[in-house]
């Protein structure tokens, strides 16, 4: 111990007598520090709005709009107009596409944004069917920084979210605007009432298609027994042939004079259907005159009027069609007609109905003679609008005389013909033909059959759909009832914008921090202040002697006496760099620390763990020590998890990274700073005294083994002239 003090007190001497050792320990003491106040301050807050708004990012849209109606849309603007009140970047705003790209390729800008000129226009192509991406073309010189393209490159991602929540957002909110038609439609009620008044009317006419297929199959079986009688027909056939020649003479000129009448029918009631429609045409003539009239020419709107008013309809004009095809026509005629009556009579109330409306509207404007031109306008537009329907109702009802009554007439007529030719040939025919008949009419019960089975199968249809028709009804009575959507058209009738933006973005998260550290300086500041104590470490190990030149001033002087007693003065100067440093880190730098002492012991610890380390591989290798040390300190910058986390460094890294005492000290560090868990502050502390035992290894054990490669590395050195 004596010897390790008398070491001290020799040491310290001699550098107080030399002012050049003097200036240089103030070197060493203040280097460190420096080192890791100035990185701490440059990366104290890199990425906030302060710093990124010095980069300089070209902006420009080429955006060609699209127009919408009389309205032109331009999103790339509006998107150029957005940015220009964003504060976080340097945004540079260019003319033209060209200048924003050469910027980024000179190295003016960091990068680009490029709003492509179809960009409003593929935005909405949806709505054409044919889907395509609006683009936003993004330039990025990397060249220029390794870490500016990060925070640029967020740039481009914050505008793309930012464009497709806004347009999310502008998209529900004007489906949920336009949705107040679920909420009401009318004075009457909403979608719902509408859509269940329209099922209720399919519904019944699905219940009356099953009423007609259930007559129709009614008709089958009353035919069927019908057939099933042709055999007891074919018994009294003699007994028919002798009146059959006589019935055959006046069927033959019954049949002629029947369809005299049928074809003098039929031009009755075309001939008054075409004087109908050409009444008709003359009055949408004077009406559409009288119509334009009161637009340019409002003097002869009374002319119009009395033009009008010769050729207004009476009420005799469309009546009684049927009654007059009606008159004066054979029994056999009538007959067909009657068979026909409650459909002609149905369209001839069409008829009478639409003349009644097309009546009404004329006496309307006979009334309006002195009111304006525009309301002349909207009742002639009412009249005309009553003579499509009035020359559709005729129409129709000369559809229904030719493609139904008319056809009934030569189908009766030429099965009459039939009828008669077949009583001819009868006639004609022995008694085994009678027997050939009464064969073919057997046939006739399974061709009903059949149809019956088609006829059968489509009812089931029909009531299997009638049936899903009424559990339709049945589910959209009971949305009425129902609490969610009750709370929907709530929603969406009071605020459709709120429920816009929230569809747009839907998930907030809501940030808990664990550990807050206030700013990227006190986040980096463990890595650059253990890495500064290192350095200061590695300083002294090349600067400071460890090597005692004149051992003779000492009695008995042992290699662990020389190995503390030179190492104090490094272990001083140590904790002077650390003091130094963690004081300007504290109150001059001003990062955040939650507990400032032991902040302070963890550096402190660490310094002299540092110090001994590095001064034992240099007290016994030398020169290389003193290149381990760099080694060790190079690996350590490289892969201790200083800046980027461990888990995304190469393999070896990971495995080499428990090894790493800036591993533990930053650990400690991190501690003080953002807050402790448990006990890992003493537990980091405590792994270091690991590499205080490898530092006695290597200064005690190793120096004496070490000592003939270390001179015969002095003896090289020497004989390079070079080398110190």
């Amino acid at each position: 111990m004596k010897n390790i003090l008398k070491i001290i007190a020799s040491d310290i001497k001699r550098l107080t007598k030399n002012v050049v050792a003097v200036v240089v320990i103030i070197g060493l003491t203040v280097i460190p520090c420096l080192y890791a106040w100035f990185n701490i301050l440059s990366n104290w807050d890199p990425y906030g709005p302060d710093a990124t708004s010095n980069l300089q990012v070209a902006v420009v849209s080429v955006d060609q709009g699209l127009l919408v109606g009389n309205k032109e849309i331009n999103v790339g603007e509006k998107i150029v107009d957005n940015l220009k009140e964003n504060k976080t970047i340097g945004w540079v705003f260019c003319e033209t596409a060209e200048e924003a790209i050469n910027g980024v390729h000179s190295g003016d800008y960091y990068a680009a944004l490029v709003i492509d000129q179809k960009f409003s226009a593929d935005l909405v192509s949806f709505l054409s069917g044919s889907l395509e991406n609006p683009n936003i073309i993004y330039y990025e010189n990397e060249k220029k920084n390794a870490i500016a393209p990060k925070i640029t490159g967020k740039v481009k991602t914050t505008i793309q979210n930012s464009v497709n929540q806004a347009f999310i957002s502008t998209l529900t909110s004007t489906f949920l605007a336009t949705s107040e038609y679920l909420i009401k439609t009318d004075e009457e009620g909403n979608i719902t009432g509408a859509a269940i008044d329209k099922l209720k009317n399919l519904d019944n006419d699905m219940k009356a298609v099953i009423l007609l297929l259930d007559s129709y199959i009614a008709l089958m079986d009353s035919t069927e027994n019908l057939m099933a009688s042709g055999q007891a027909v074919s018994d009294s056939v003699d007994s028919m042939l002798s009146t059959a020649e006589t019935m055959a003479q006046s069927a033959e000129g019954a049949v002629d004079t029947a369809k005299i009448a049928g074809e003098a029918m039929s031009k009755t009631i075309d001939t008054s259907c075409n004087t109908m429609n050409s009444t008709l045409d003359i009055l949408a003539t004077r009406v559409n005159s009288l119509k334009n009239d009161a637009v340019n020419n409002s003097t002869k709107v009374a002319t119009g009027i009395a033009a009008i008013k010769e050729v207004m309809p009476t009420e005799e004009t469309a009546k009684n069609i049927y009654e007059k095809a009606y008159e004066n026509e054979s029994d056999e005629v009538k007959a067909i007609l009657d068979a026909q009556k409650e459909s002609l009579q149905q369209k001839q109330a069409d008829v009478d109905a639409q003349y009644a409306v097309l009546k009404s509207d004329l006496d309307k404007l006979d009334a309006k003679s002195k009111a304006t031109n525009e309301d002349i306008k909207k009742i002639a537009e009412d009249v005309l609008k009553d003579i499509d329907n009035c020359k559709a109702s005729v129409e129709s009802l000369r559809a229904e005389y030719k493609n139904t009554v008319a056809p009934q007439f030569s189908a009766t007529f030429t099965s009459v013909d039939k009828s008669v030719n077949e009583i001819e040939r009868i006639l004609n025919y022995n008694a085994s033909s009678i027997d050939v008949v009464a064969a073919s009419l057997g046939d006739y019960p399974d061709m009903m059959s059949q149809s019956k089975e088609t006829l059968q199968k489509s009812k089931e249809e029909a009531e299997a759909m009638e049936a899903k028709l009424a559990k339709m009804i049945e589910d959209i009575e009971g949305m009425d009832a129902n609490e969610q959507y009750q709370k929907f058209l709530e929603l969406a009738k009071n605020d459709p914008s709120f429920l816009g933006e929230f569809i747009s973005s839907p998930v907030k998260v809501q940030e808990q921090y664990i550990y807050p550290v206030e700013n990227n300086g006190s986040m980096t500041a463990p890595f650059y202040i253990v890495l500064s104590i290192w350095v200061g470490a590695l300083i002294m190990s090349t600067i400071l002697k460890t090597e005692i030149k004149n051992k003779s001033e000492f009695e008995n002087l042992t290699t662990c006496q020389a190995f503390f007693g030179r190492f104090f003065i490094t272990f001083l100067i140590g904790q002077t760099q650390t003091l130094i440093t963690v004081l300007g880190a504290l109150f001059f730098v001003g990062i955040q620390c939650k507990h400032m002492f032991l902040f302070w012991l963890a550096c402190s610890w660490t310094s002299f763990v540092y110090s001994l380390y590095l001064y034992s591989l240099t007290f016994s290798f030398g020169n290389i020590g003193e290149a381990l040390s760099v080694v060790l300190m190079v690996i350590q910058v490289a892969g201790a998890g200083g800046t980027f986390p461990i888990e995304v460094l190469p393999k070896v890294f990971q495995v080499l990274y428990k090894f790493m005492p800036f591993n533990y000290s930053m650990n400690a560090v991190r501690e003080c700073i953002g807050g402790f868990y448990k006990y890992n502050y003493w537990i980091y502390l405590a792994i270091l005294l690991a590499y205080v035992a490898l530092a006695c290894i290597n200064g005690l054990l190793l120096y004496k083994p070490s000592m003939i490669l270390n001179k015969q590395i002095e003896k090289s050195k020497e004989k390079s002239g070079i080398l110190i």
